[in-house]
């Protein structure tokens, strides 16, 4: 991930400073970073909403660390940050135990306390969960059914969440849900519905997958001092924020004039595949929060949201668009039935593409195993790339049996 210059209160001596303790991937770090910033952001006493949509957005992320099981140090990267967090406020901790009526008593119990301290709705929580397959397990459970779709209508937060369960009538202003996890790639789909790409649960998320630069012989342990220190950075600048943002009576947060030019020509073009354009066309909507996010750390004076904010976020939104797509691919892959039309080309021409040796070579027993395919399937697929010049096959030597496959040339 290029780096660009930018001041900072808390996020860049964040990322420094959990890379000093762990190999994990930077980008990691960066996501976790503005989950609890944003987090911090909808507690009621420093929120910050955002110009556009209805309702008016808040700076809450869905974030998910994605990486092959035991690689990547992903739970490392998400309990760090659950530890500033709880240093900062652990009163926005949420439950874990995957009840959608423990989710919603949670809210009921912060706004009775906000009521009885006289303050505003503080139905403000973000759910941590390092060992996300957990989380999701219990959704799949019969007695939970509700669970994600209560949780993908409050992604929005709505004005007034209500909702009949067990027959217990629940009534919450403005619930705001934040998230932070953690789930091996080849768990992933086997929690996955089609439904949950096509408009429901995960195309809300950034799913931010990486993979490590470097290796540490042994990982260190951060002191408490250490996070602490970093905890009193977030307490410092959303405080400075809160003093501004009322002296200025600002209602919603926007970016200036050259800000939004820079993001009309950022976002890429959409791609045609309907598994992708569901996740895909929520990039405005991640990149105006991390842009949000990353003003506030640099200037909590800002009036608006600046160009090198919206350049500094774009960083990890372009990380996540260029590899989001194989996630979702490899997701889709285990229901055949889904495969229509030049998806499924597109998909084997993507996994020839990423894993090719130095000569962009893939074993075509590979391409079969990874993509989850019968030698029927796997062999119209390949024709029809053969045919569109996208793929070139080497057969053995009587030309009876394709044994590699390389993509030649990109999809525009």
């Amino acid at each position: 991930m290029a780096k660009s210059k930018s001041s900072s209160h808390f996020l860049r001596d964040y990322e420094a400073s959990m890379s000093r303790f762990t190999d994990a991937p930077e980008e990691y770090h960066r996501a976790a970073a503005y989950t609890v910033f944003g987090a911090g952001l909808t507690k009621w006493r420093y929120r910050c909403i955002l110009h556009g949509g209805v309702p008016p957005r808040w700076c809450n992320l869905w974030v998910l660390l994605i990486g092959e099981s035991g690689e990547g140090r992903k739970s490392t990267a998400v309990r760090m940050a659950e530890q500033v967090l709880a240093s900062f406020d652990d009163t926005l901790h949420g439950p874990t135990d995957g009840s959608a009526e423990g989710f919603l008593m949670d809210w009921v119990k912060k706004n009775r306390n906000a009521n009885k301290a006289k303050g505003a709705s503080d139905a403000a929580s973000i759910l941590i969960q390092p060992e996300f397959s957990v989380m999701l397990a219990s959704a799949e459970r019969s007695y939970n059914a509700s669970l994600k779709p209560i949780l993908t209508d409050l992604y929005d937060v709505p004005p007034l969440f209500k909702r009949t369960l067990a027959k217990t009538e629940w009534e919450i202003p403005k619930p705001r849900l934040s998230m932070l996890g953690a789930i091996a790639v080849e768990m992933l789909p086997h929690y996955t519905q089609q439904v949950d790409w096509l408009g429901g649960f995960f195309n809300r998320a950034l799913l931010i997958t990486a993979q490590r630069k470097r290796t540490m012989a042994r990982a260190g342990t951060p002191s408490d001092d250490v996070m602490v220190g970093h905890s009193d950075a977030l307490w410092r600048v959303l405080k400075a924020w809160k003093h501004s943002q009322f002296n200025m009576g600002r209602p919603l947060f926007d970016y200036d004039k050259a800000a939004a030019a820079r993001v009309e020509k950022l976002i890429p073009r959409m791609p045609k595949e309907p598994n992708l354009v569901a996740t895909l066309t929520r990039a405005s909507t991640h990149l105006m929060k991390c842009a949000a996010i990353e003003q506030i750390d640099a200037d909590p004076t800002a009036k608006s949201i600046g160009v090198a904010a919206v350049d500094r976020a774009f960083e990890l939104i372009d990380h996540w668009w260029r590899t989001v797509p194989d996630i979702i691919d490899e997701c889709f892959s285990r229901d055949q039935s889904d495969f229509g039309g030049d998806r499924l080309p597109k998909r084997i021409y993507r996994y020839c593409l990423k894993h090719g040796n130095v000569d962009g070579w893939v074993e075509y027993a590979e391409v079969m195993r990874a993509c989850a395919l019968n030698t029927m399937m796997m062999n119209s697929a390949v024709d029809a790339l053969v045919l569109s010049g996208m793929m070139e096959k080497r057969q053995d030597e009587d030309e009876h049996q394709c044994l590699w496959l390389k993509a030649i040339k990109r999809i525009h």
